[in-house]
């Protein structure tokens, strides 16, 4: 599954060089990382078993220092829809 992890990072210096993904378990895959220019806020994209797992890997190397949620998400990469939610026939067009 991919689960999307958001941080509010309260030393990211501290943060930053503690961040590395080669230091877990190989069963997680970091895909993507958008940290702001600053370092304070970041998104990260990653695959792993389940939200369970990869926060008990990442809250005890990061959890000090900032504070994180987890999110299972549809996909790691591109634009989809969540599935859970209707579409309408009529989204993004206008009758005329």
């Amino acid at each position: 599954m991919y689960i999307m992890v958001q941080h509010t990072i309260s030393e990211p210096a501290t943060f930053w060089n503690a961040a590395d993904p080669t230091a877990i378990s190989p069963k997680l895959k970091l895909h993507h990382t958008f940290p702001t220019p600053d370092g304070t806020r970041a998104v990260c994209i990653w695959e792993a078993n389940s939200v369970d797992e990869l926060r008990d890997q990442l809250e005890p190397m990061l959890g000090r220092v900032s504070r994180n949620e987890y999110f299972p998400v549809e996909n790691r990469e591109g634009f989809a829809r969540p599935s859970r939610v209707p579409e309408t026939a009529s989204a993004g067009s206008s009758a005329r």
